[in-house]
């Protein structure tokens, strides 16, 4: 407005800079709508919920939005057999009180990210546009809805995008410009009496990757054929009529939490709606994560705990594996619906040797796809995970029965060096080798008592056997083996037993060290054996 005084603020009637003439018409209009809705106007924030709506355009027409907003999120609540929905970040509606004022802040898509939000501006004269309503019930989907087919959420977020909300009284089922069979389908579930009331139990079961035929006969007691004929039947009906849905009971006008707002935090939002997503405070969770930095992110995850985002960056920064299997998973628990976070987690998972976790991990990603094209190609991924764990786990038992046989041949070694050591002391004691002569053998040492005979039982305990040994003549005798990895063993041979009785029996020379066991009727516990 200009008039001889200078430009006219049309609130206060304060009188600006007369210097303003004398600039470009194009210079005035951007300076308008810059600063017109900020400057000397009263705005007054309502808020519910998840909900924040930022209004200079009187009570009602903010009350009313917010009302709009709340009974959808309600309604869609009850369809989803969920008891409340929140969002990851709470959504600031700018509601401008007419068109002109709008237009200097309009959004090329329904939202945009704001450093601690997500911001929205509309205008007060006009209801709440079908796409912006969609894409309002598409983020409520994402922050709290199992993955249900591609079709069924774009069929509830059409069939949302057309609610009817006068205070209490809600509608749902009104057609959208575009009608799919998956929106028939839906609306025919949603308002018609014989389905209405168990629309949630079918939704909840798809939540819950049920297979679709399932989720039929739990809900509505038919076959899938049954409902798709029944389906067929409603659409050729052509008739789709919005029918009422149980609404909120709350008073718009005594319910909502009013504040008025400072000027700095309007002239913040303003910024954020101009910055359109791009730009964001230094010391907001999202300017935080622009940082980059592991301190600042690690203030980004602890100023929105529901934000995955901060973790996924932190296991980027993750040199352990252990550690970055666990941000990981954070970030996956937070975004469930997520089935790259999920495939990201199974790989780290398999890197780290967890390969109960990775098949967990991959079933989930498997689960979450959003397409079955998607969902193919990761069960594949999973299948070719699950040899590469078979592999793996055959080569692990490998190596450590590897490693368990070089422990054994050590122990074997020690003690074969430990009785050649005392072969060689015997016979110095004995006043040493002629030339000619070789070293006594151990086996003739006095100090042990000696079997020789047949081997024909080995019982096996507990780690230790009882051998049985049946000499040429006389009765059988019964030793104990303790330990058998500190039994020295003679000759080149190697003291392998079978359990039970020996079929056919094998020749055996025992020393032993003649001390009976009346509990266990052995004579004594072998020291050293030898299969000549």
């Amino acid at each position: 407005m200009v008039e001889s005084s200078g430009l006219l603020n049309r609130r206060t009637g304060l009188n600006l800079y007369r210097g303003f003439e004398s600039l470009p018409l194009r210079h005035i209009l951007l300076f308008w709508l810059t600063v017109l809705p900020v400057f000397g106007a009263n705005w007054t924030e309502y808020k519910s919920g998840p909900f924040h709506v930022i209004s200079d355009a009187g009570d009602k027409p903010a009350r009313d939005r917010l009302m709009e907003l709340e009974q959808l999120r309600h309604v869609l609540a009850t369809e989803l057999g969920k008891n409340d929905l929140q969002l990851v970040w709470p959504i600031k509606l700018v509601l401008f009180a007419n068109q002109r004022e709008y237009s200097g802040y309009a959004l090329r898509q329904p939202f945009v990210v704001g450093g601690a939000e997500t911001l929205a501006a509309w205008t007060a004269d006009k209801p709440l546009p079908q796409d912006w309503l969609r894409a309002l019930t598409r983020k409520f989907l994402e922050d709290n809805a199992g993955r249900m087919p591609d079709a069924t959420e774009n069929a509830l977020c059409d069939l949302f995008s057309t609610i009817q909300v006068n205070a209490t009284r809600v509608s749902i089922g009104a057609p959208p410009a575009e009608r799919s069979r998956a929106w028939i389908k839906l609306q025919m579930l949603a308002t018609q009496p014989d389905y209405a009331g168990r629309l949630h139990i079918y939704l909840n079961n798809l939540q819950q990757g049920a297979d679709e035929a399932i989720a039929i006969k739990n809900s509505f007691d038919l076959s899938k054929a049954e409902l798709e004929s029944r389906v067929d039947a409603y659409a050729k009906g052509g008739t789709f009529a919005a029918a009422p849905a149980s609404g909120l009971t709350i008073n718009p006008n005594h319910d909502f939490i009013e504040a008025q707002v400072p000027e700095s935090a309007v002239n913040e939002l303003f910024a954020g709606l101009k910055a359109q997503g791009k730009e964001f405070p230094p010391d907001s969770p999202r300017g935080l994560l622009a940082k980059g930095t592991r301190p600042a992110l690690e203030l980004a995850a602890k100023a929105n705990p529901r934000w995955a985002e901060p973790h996924l960056k932190l296991a980027g920064l993750e040199t352990e594996p252990a550690a970055k299997v666990n941000e990981l998973k954070t970030a996956a628990t937070l975004e469930p619906r997520n089935s790259e976070l999920w495939q990201e987690l199974a790989k780290s998972q398999t890197a780290a040797d967890q390969y109960a976790d990775a098949e967990k991990s991959w079933m989930v990603a498997e689960r979450a796809a959003a397409n079955d094209t998607e969902r193919e190609r990761i069960h594949k991924t999973r299948i070719d995970f699950e040899e590469e764990r078979a592999a793996f786990e055959i080569g692990e038992k490998k190596r450590l029965a590897e490693e368990r046989a070089a422990e054994l041949q050590r122990i074997k070694d020690s003690a074969a060096a430990e009785v050649h050591s005392a072969e060689l002391a015997a016979n110095q004691r004995m006043g040493g080798l002629k030339p000619g002569e070789t070293a006594q053998a151990w086996w003739n040492d006095p100090d042990g008592q000696k079997v020789s005979g047949t081997l024909t039982r080995v019982d096996c305990m507990t780690e230790a056997m009882r051998l049985t040994v049946q000499p040429a003549s006389g009765t059988a005798v019964r030793l104990m083996i303790r330990d058998p990895n500190k039994l020295t063993v003679k000759g080149k041979g190697q003291a392998e037993f079978v359990c039970g009785v020996q079929k056919p029996g094998r020749k055996i020379n025992v020393v032993h060290n003649g001390k009976a066991d009346a509990k266990l009727t052995t004579a004594g516990d072998v020291q050293v054996v030898e299969f000549p």
